[in-house]
């Protein structure tokens, strides 16, 4: 349910395979609750 809240551009990286290393599903997942804000959510995965 969470990462139905993801930032729009993190999500469109994570679809075109680009994402960093080690940052799946299972990582995602451990890290909940995310945070909701797209800002604070950029700044934890370093997504700029």
């Amino acid at each position: 349910m969470y990462l139905a809240f993801l930032a729009p551009d993190i999500v469109e990286t994570i679809v075109h395979g680009k994402q960093p290393v080690g940052m799946g599903v299972r990582r995602l997942m451990a890290m909940s609750p995310l945070p909701m804000g797209w800002v604070e959510q950029r700044k934890v995965f370093g997504h700029t």
